[in-house]
């Protein structure tokens, strides 16, 4: 039995319009603080973080207490909040800060409520591209409040010319040297394209991509995905799951149709 099915269908639908009203305010507040300016300094490992990062965390905290006060809270700018709560918010305020920073559109905001581990509801918004993905578990899968059918493939007719979505070759040895993985893939399917933003999940959930595979990724950067891609028709895997010293549990991910997903896989078993 799917654990999710405890919750009533209406708490959901309730849950899934609020996530979709704090995305919008959340969009809102990003793209004021776009036109007004904001700060730009580097985290200890040299990655970028913004006073618009910082913002919006703040903002969906402050909503998500209001409304949901007996929930946790897991983010990327700030410590969880009520770790122990089977009912868990976890957020990427701004995905693809470096992006963001350089003005680049394809950065998005990833919101999503988890109960105990499992996915019910996810929010991808590409506030610059006016994207919004959306899902709910029992509910359907949205683009920009539009139903998303994913299609599969016919397993027989991949040969390798599918369009495959992948991070940088650096996502797999930031972590570890897992940089065999990437080449592996890369090779077998030599018409991919390179992007180390949650940009891969959208175009794998509206199947502009056959499949996208994200890596070296803490929580935040998947907790939506797997809700929206199948609740479109298609497969979410976790291929990798690991602690890195000072960092945090990261993990590896394979999405999209769920035929290519199958065969993609097998790069990661060998």
């Amino acid at each position: 039995m799917d654990i999710r099915n405890e919750i009533p269908a209406r708490d959901i639908e309730r849950i899934f319009t609020k996530a979709l009203e704090f995305s919008t305010l959340a969009r809102s507040l990003i793209l004021s603080m776009l036109v007004a300016g904001f700060e730009v300094k580097r985290k200890p490992d040299q990655s970028f973080v913004t006073s618009v990062d910082l913002k919006v965390e703040e903002l969906l905290r402050e909503l998500i207490q209001r409304d949901f006060p007996g929930h946790g809270i897991i983010g990327e700018e700030y410590p969880p909040t009520r770790p122990e709560a089977p009912f868990q918010w976890i957020m990427d305020p701004i995905d693809g800060t470096e992006d963001f920073v350089q003005r680049m559109p394809a950065f998005g905001s990833i919101l999503a409520l988890h109960y105990r581990g499992e996915p019910v509801v996810g929010v991808i918004d590409h506030p610059v591209l006016d994207i919004r993905m959306s899902a709910a578990f029992g509910m359907g899968s949205y683009h920009n409040g539009r139903h998303v059918t994913l299609p599969d493939l016919d397993p027989a007719a991949i040969d390798g010319t599918e369009r495959v979505m992948l991070p940088a070759r650096a996502n797999f040895i930031k972590h570890r040297d897992d940089g065999h993985l990437f080449d592996a893939v890369a090779r077998a399917h030599p018409n991919h394209r390179i992007y180390r933003t949650c940009f891969t999940h959208t175009c794998a959930i509206l199947g502009k991509a056959d499949a996208a595979i994200d890596y070296g990724n803490p929580i935040w950067d998947f907790a939506a995905s797997r809700i929206l891609i199948e609740e479109a028709g298609g497969k979410f895997l976790n291929v990798r799951e690991w602690d890195v010293p000072s960092f945090g549990r990261v993990y590896g991910s394979i999405m999209g149709k769920p035929a290519l997903v199958d065969r993609l896989v097998t790069y990661f078993n060998q």
